[in-house]
């Protein structure tokens, strides 16, 4: 029997203890309070920190401090990290091989309106091969089958020549300090893996994220005096028609081979007070993705600055208020509140490669393909300079959704390939 052979029938034969391992996980509620504005990690972090040193691992708990983490692009303010808590867990490998950052985040979004889950969020239900609960594919379940990897690797006798480094995370909900805090403690590896659900496909890149308000005010009068009035809300209007003309111009021209083309959504809206008042306040929120590299007209490959892109945005939105008789002296007002910036790792890289060879190797499914979303991979990648992908069981259609589930077999399918990419990336 092969080294393949071996992982998958000593996960089979350890499915339930699997399966209890996400379960504890699930029972505790890390949900994020005011988008990561503060949080409830410590219990599961705590209990988390002291598996990884029943298994052997050299074992820190740390909180995120933000003085240190101001300093890096990408931090995200205003967040408190009292009793929030990062783990890690270093197992010290013999020496000569490659290291490996197998790295998840603990909190979850809020569960939301609980008449709405099919069943309790914070407890794993099985059924039809979906294991349901809150944090399950978002991502519980990643963070579980990175763990569980080395448990199954260290139990059969084997010793990583590589350090392998877990990453147990606080915050990437709210923008993703607990993984900046790590890359600002010095953690360093020769590759990390983001165990992110990625319907077990590699990703190499994603798209970057900025998150922005705009604000505008109008002049209000009495409804049926209404020509004499300005209304905000109808101001708003030309606004988010003008961010969605910017947007069809963006998809007609820009190209990446591995990325859906870049977008605006809209996600807030608020104003005016009563139906009988022209409304004299309108605020949206709004989010827009971009890429990390695209094709300039020769064909050649650049960079993209993500803070010419927010002045791309800006520009486009003021042009149009100057041609506006009431925005040309009462400007829209914008700010951006949230950063979250694009990854790339080449395709052509070891660790891509690597791992795609594996997954390709124990469930039959390589692909390499790109990100829509944004994820604690830039931290890495952009500040430490560590070759990065994400993969891991789940998929985004599935986050931040009521009667949130996890495919069983993945979970146990994502064990199996890290397990194996322990193995092949640290001999």
């Amino acid at each position: 029997m092969d080294k393949t052979d071996k992982i998958k029938e000593a996960v089979k034969n350890n499915e339930q203890e699997y399966l209890d391992f996400l379960r504890t996980l699930i029972e505790f509620d890390t949900s994020v309070i005011r988008h990561g504005e503060d949080g409830q990690e410590y219990a599961a972090q705590k209990w988390v920190a002291e598996y990884l040193e029943k298994m052997g691992c050299q074992v820190e708990m740390f909180e995120p401090d933000n003085e240190k983490m101001s300093r890096y692009p990408g931090y995200n303010k205003g967040h408190s990290y009292k009793n929030r808590p990062n783990v890690v867990g270093i197992y010290k490998g013999t020496g000569g091989g490659k290291s490996l950052i197998l790295n998840g985040h603990m909190d979850t979004m809020p569960s939301g309106d609980l008449t709405c889950w099919k069943y309790d969020p914070w407890k794993l239900t099985e059924e039809d091969g979906k294991l349901y609960g809150l944090g399950s594919d978002d991502m519980k379940g990643g963070l579980s089958s990175a763990i569980l990897a080395l448990k199954l690797v260290l139990e059969s006798g084997y010793r990583p020549k590589g350090d392998i480094i877990i990453q147990s995370v606080v915050d990437e909900e709210g923008g993703g300090n607990g993984s900046l805090a790590c890359v600002d403690r010095g953690y360093q590896a020769d590759g990390v893996i983001i165990a992110e659900g990625t319907n077990m496909e590699v990703f190499p890149v994603n798209r970057g994220a900025w998150l922005g308000e705009i604000e505008v005010d109008g002049k209000p009068i009495h409804a049926s005096l209404k020509g004499f009035g300005e209304s905000a809300i109808d101001k708003m209007m030309k606004i988010i028609g003008c961010l969605y003309e910017l947007e069809s111009k963006w998809m007609s021209t820009k190209r990446h081979p591995l990325l859906a083309p870049p977008s605006f959504n809209v996600g807030y809206i608020q104003g005016g007070l009563v139906a009988s008042t022209v409304p004299e306040h309108c605020v949206i929120k709004f989010e827009i993705e971009y890429y990390p590299t695209e094709f300039d007209k020769f064909g050649r490959k650049i960079r993209v600055d993500k803070d010419e892109v927010i002045k791309e945005v800006e520009n486009y939105i003021m042009d149009m208020a100057k041609g506006d008789p009431w925005m040309k002296d009462h400007p829209p007002r914008i700010q951006w509140f949230q950063d979250c910036a694009p990854f790339e790792t080449d395709t052509d890289d070891p660790l891509v490669q690597t791992l795609a060879d594996v997954a390709g190797e124990m469930i039959g499914k390589r692909v390499i393909t790109g990100m829509s979303a944004g994820c604690d991979a830039r931290h890495f990648t952009n500040i430490a300079g560590i070759p990065t992908v994400v993969f891991g069981p789940g998929s985004c259609h599935n986050a931040h959704v009521f009667n949130e589930y996890l495919p069983k077999d993945q979970y146990l399918e994502a064990i199996e390939i890290f397990a194996k990419m322990i193995v092949e990336w640290t001999k």
